[in-house]
């Protein structure tokens, strides 16, 4: 048996999980003297929301008033979210802190990426991993890379170029769109 499944079995019970927890992350501020603020999302959770998103905002500005300290390590484990949210949580954190140490455990994909270049240093194990920064738009109440929206509608221009008329298929997805 490895040393992490060993560790689990010690913490058999939900109550020791989060005592160890409140431990481990006390150590952590204690060995790097900052406050430390936990963002994770449970990946193993399909269906539940687990993106950076709006209602993100008054959690983690309410987490942050709760700290005093002069530096800040936010740990993040997340597979991204909405850029504009992480722009926002960035601005709550840097008008607190002017050290920001950004520490991921497991990954950190897209809008998490963003969050950890706020950082002034960023700290990973040899398991940790950022992501793609990917562009997302909504449409038809789905999300789509934004380069490979652009990229098919360039087809659909240069299809219409070189056969002078625009197929009958494509007009309900463009009558969605802006002109802009």
């Amino acid at each position: 048996m490895g040393i992490y499944s060993e560790y689990l079995d010690q913490l058999k019970d939900f109550e020791k999980i989060i005592a160890q927890r409140k431990e481990q992350l006390k150590r952590i501020s204690a060995i790097r003297n900052r406050d430390v603020l936990v963002y994770a999302s449970d990946l193993s959770k399909s269906n539940a929301p687990t993106q950076i998103d709006y209602t993100d905002l008054l959690p983690f500005s309410d987490q942050l008033s709760n700290l005093k300290g002069e530096a800040i390590d936010v740990i993040i484990e997340t597979p991204g979210g909405f850029a504009e949210v992480v722009e926002d949580m960035v601005k709550l954190m840097r008008g607190k802190y002017e050290k920001v140490g950004i520490i991921i455990p497991g990954y950190c994909k897209s809008a998490g990426t963003i969050f950890a270049m706020a950082g002034d240093e960023i700290l990973m194990g040899s398991m940790s991993a950022l992501g793609p920064i990917d562009a997302q738009i909504m449409f038809n109440n789905k999300r789509f890379s934004a380069e490979a929206f652009l990229e098919g509608l360039e087809k659909i221009k240069d299809e219409v170029m070189s056969t002078g008329k625009l197929n009958a298929a494509y007009i309900p997805m463009l009558q969605n769109l802006s002109p802009g």
